[in-house]
């Protein structure tokens, strides 16, 4: 099968995962953002506003835990019933432990997935960006109109 070229990694243990199970997804060398508020509103599972209490990112193979506050709720799809209300603390599980970066004490408008188990995921991908007041309008706008596929 080629035998290679010195690029890729050895791989003692078959079946070692590269990932974190919970994912399947590769961690990016890179962590990017694509699209917009608008374009990734309908796509996400939840999406909210928030201020992070803490950040765990636990070992390599392991997944991570972001701790929020909710700010506001503008799509909660299928986060809780009944959801979480303003002030309510949230734990959002990181299955890449760089990506998306999170700091203590910022806020964000968090657009997430929801994991097999329930469990509200913020995938290396997810669109993720620092919390303006300004962003409360736009938010409030998608939030009303329906998304496409939805009764």
């Amino acid at each position: 099968r080629g035998g290679g070229k010195g690029k890729s990694p050895p791989s003692p243990k078959a079946g070692t995962p590269t990932a974190p199970p919970a994912s399947g997804t590769p961690c990016p060398q890179r962590c990017r953002r694509a699209g917009t508020l608008q374009s990734n509103f309908c796509s996400s599972d939840f999406v909210l506003t928030g201020t992070v209490k803490s950040v765990s990112r636990g070992p390599p193979q392991e997944p991570g835990w972001a701790v929020v506050s909710v700010l506001g709720l503008h799509k909660s799809g299928g986060l809780g019933d009944p959801p979480p209300a303003k002030g309510a603390t949230l734990r959002l599980q990181l299955p890449c432990r760089l990506c998306p970066a999170l700091k203590k004490g910022s806020s964000y408008v968090l657009m997430g997935r929801l994991g097999g188990d329930g469990a509200a995921l913020l995938p290396p991908d997810a669109f993720v960006v620092p919390y303006r007041p300004q962003q409360q309008q736009v938010l409030g706008n998608l939030s009303k109109r329906p998304c496409r596929g939805t009764p």
